[in-house]
């Protein structure tokens, strides 16, 4: 609803708009790169030179609401005047079932994508709503240098957003968002453990905070990329959404929680939550996760547009196809479709053949 509308419909419209299948992902990380990259530092430039003019802190968060305000009717021009309806969506007509027996047969990769965002948002919201305390309460100098030390480990988290982007042109979606997990629960369980000792060292606290930034990164990118690829065109909107919304529902929690952690001074249990909750994502992507390559996407939203949902989920999870499958399938269906028009040929003949003759 809403702003929240846009997690699914700019991830689908970026991958299914990708002329190559195998560019989905690199297309989705581009749009991340923006929204988690550029958004939270301009947020963070906006908190700190609004503070930085001496305006009455009462007037600043109305400020601040003010610049979002007008960044979101920027938004809605944009998108009506822009969004159009993919190819891939267009062509199906006629999508057989797809529609009604999407839970029933795609349950499994949807149950990932929204369990694995679902743990995604408590990390990333919990740390985001919370990290300017978390400075503060590591340097204990004034609230001001908190945010502008947000700001600059937002900045510098740039450069791994965009390495993510590169990344997935070369590697699978599954292997980056288990890399990001395993460097984000190591990161986190350092920060954990030596937080004591860490605090009072800012530049190290720093230099963790920020490689546990840099690897959040990757699942940040795959998570909205996975479930903008795997389901069919006719309800890549419906997948999207739905793991979008258990994303929510992790951001809820993981605010409420981490900032009841860091009010009761408890901020090296935020690590832990994080630490654990990272390795419960690593698991689920383990379990849950297909790994495909743009041939694979291929092969299985033909046999979801013709209905075959099932043959299409064990496509999904049957690892990266070669191109030459691809064109061997479309051989075969070239065959079967001259067969049968050489037998109804036949039929047609001897029907005709038996009239004459009667």
């Amino acid at each position: 609803i809403g702003m929240g509308g846009e997690y699914p419909l700019a991830s689908t419209h970026s991958a299914e708009s990708a002329k190559d299948s195998d560019n989905g992902a690199r297309n989705v990380a581009l749009l991340y790169l923006f929204g988690s990259g550029f958004g939270p530092a301009l947020c963070g430039l906006v908190t700190y030179l609004l503070d930085l003019s001496g305006v009455p802190s009462h007037i600043i968060w109305r400020l601040i609401f003010a610049v979002g305000a007008l960044l979101s009717l920027a938004g809605l021009v944009l998108r009506y005047f822009t969004t159009r309806n993919a190819k891939d969506f267009t062509k199906v007509k006629n999508p057989k079932g797809t529609r009604r027996n999407f839970v029933r047969y795609y349950w499994r990769p949807l149950l990932g994508t929204s369990l694995i965002w679902l743990l995604f948002d408590i990390v990333e919201y919990g740390l985001k709503q919370n990290d300017a305390a978390i400075f503060a309460a590591s340097t204990g100098g004034p609230y001001r240098d908190s945010v502008l030390m947000v700001l600059c480990q937002r900045l510098l988290s740039i450069p791994s957003l965009a390495f993510a982007s590169w990344l997935l042109t070369r590697v699978r979606s599954k292997r980056v968002q288990m890399l990001g997990f395993i460097g984000c629960m190591l990161a986190n369980l350092t920060l954990a453990l030596g937080y004591s000792e860490l605090k009072g060292i800012t530049i190290l606290f720093n230099a963790v905070y920020l490689v546990q930034l840099s690897f959040q990164s990757l699942p940040g990118v795959t998570t909205m990329a996975i479930s903008a690829e795997i389901f069919p065109s006719i309800v890549k909107g419906t997948g999207a959404g739905i793991s979008a919304a258990s994303g929510k529902i992790g951001a809820t929690f993981g605010s409420y929680f981490f900032t009841m952690l860091k009010e009761g001074g408890h901020v090296s249990d935020i690590f832990w939550t994080v630490t654990a909750t990272s390795a419960a994502a690593l698991i689920a992507t383990v379990l849950l996760t297909p790994s495909y390559n743009g041939t694979t996407l291929e092969l299985a939203e033909e046999l979801a547009n013709d209905g075959q949902l099932e043959q299409a989920v064990k496509m999904l999870y049957s690892g990266p196809q070669a191109p030459s499958n691809r064109t061997r399938a479309g051989d075969d269906q070239d065959a079967s479709d001259e067969e049968t028009a050489t037998n109804a040929t036949e039929e047609g003949s001897s029907s005709f053949g038996g009239a004459a003759a009667q």
